[in-house]
């Protein structure tokens, strides 16, 4: 006679094949057990049936077929199957992290190298210039000077520094938003190379003192000039190259000096050396850092008046500071 476990097993059988219909095989079977399977008496009354005939006896075991469906689902461990190893439980996917946003970047990249500084107000950060690669302005550095001769080699030097808010770009060189480089405030950093001289710094002449390309061939041909106020000029170093560092002082009266010929707007000028800058008005000062760089003249020259809030007078020497040069 077969038992419950065989009806279980018959069932389960059923239910894990996912099955929706009752083969006739498994209801044979089913209806086989029901004779000999003892019915739990209910808490009332029962009329016990003598026989049953087809009918009721496959709708009872259809009955019966559900209940224990339904014992199966709810009590039978749920596993891969009979005499299947337990499936392995679906691996919750591990959420893959977002990428970082980066910040947004307050400085242009060094890596980055400018001829040039752009023109207008600059984002505070560190810049890289490579100021002499294009032929103009502060390329000069060498006799004959004829009409300025350009000279590659200068081409490669790379500054790095670090700028903080409120400056400007002015091509090779910064200065303050605002007041710019003019009296009785401004305040200014340019880059050069040196040049020849101009005997008289207030006459629009073409330079007329020949000077070497040596740091030693500018310091001492400004140290000498008569009509120059200069401070004695001491060694220095600068982001780990040598040279000579000296102040200039402009003449606090330049009323006299020479306007740009075809150009009287321009108001008068003075000029010590050219190419340069010229003074951006009476009683300018000028800071110079005359550098030997793998044996090109470099000037740092950093600008300000007497009356430059003492704040961004300090800013000046701190950019200088920062400064990295690679030939």
């Amino acid at each position: 006679m077969s038992t419950d476990r065989d009806v279980t097993r018959i069932v389960r059988s059923w239910l894990e094949d996912g099955a929706t219909a009752l083969p006739d095989r498994v209801l044979d079977d089913v209806l086989d057990q029901l004779p000999a399977t003892p019915q739990r008496r209910s808490w009332w009354t029962a009329r016990r049936l003598r026989a049953m005939n087809t009918p009721i006896r496959i709708a009872l075991a259809a009955a019966t077929v559900a209940v224990i469906a339904v014992i199966a689902i709810n009590v039978f461990p749920r596993s891969g199957g009979i005499g299947l190893p337990p499936a392995s439980p679906t691996p919750t996917p591990t959420p893959t992290p977002s990428p970082a946003v980066p910040s947004p970047i307050a400085s242009p990249s060094p890596s980055k190298v400018l001829t040039g500084f752009p023109e207008g107000p600059l984002q505070a950060g560190t810049y890289a210039l490579a100021p002499f690669t294009a032929a103009g302005e502060g390329m000069c550095h060498a006799p004959p000077q004829s009409g300025c001769t350009e000279t590659t080699a200068d081409d490669t030097i790379r500054f790095t520094m670090t700028i903080p808010d409120g400056w400007s770009g002015i091509g090779s060189g910064i200065w303050l938003t605002g007041p710019g480089n003019e009296p009785p405030g401004g305040a200014g950093l340019i880059f050069g190379r040196g040049a020849w001289l101009l005997s008289d710094p207030c006459k629009y002449i073409a330079t007329d003192i020949p000077v070497g390309p040596t740091v030693a061939d500018f310091v001492d041909a400004v140290a000498q000039h008569p009509l120059l106020d200069t401070t004695a000029p001491v060694d220095v170093a600068l982001a780990g190259y040598s040279g000579k560092y000296f102040d200039l002082q402009v003449p606090a009266d330049i009323s006299k000096c020479e306007a740009e010929p075809g150009n009287s707007s321009s108001g008068p000028i003075y000029r010590p050396w050219e190419p340069g800058i010229y003074a951006q008005g009476p009683g300018h000062r000028w800071h110079l850092w005359v550098l030997d760089v793998d044996g090109v003249r470099v000037v740092v020259q950093s600008m300000d008046y007497v009356g430059t809030p003492a704040t961004r007078r300090a800013e000046l020497p701190a950019i200088v500071d920062s400064i990295k040069i690679e030939p």
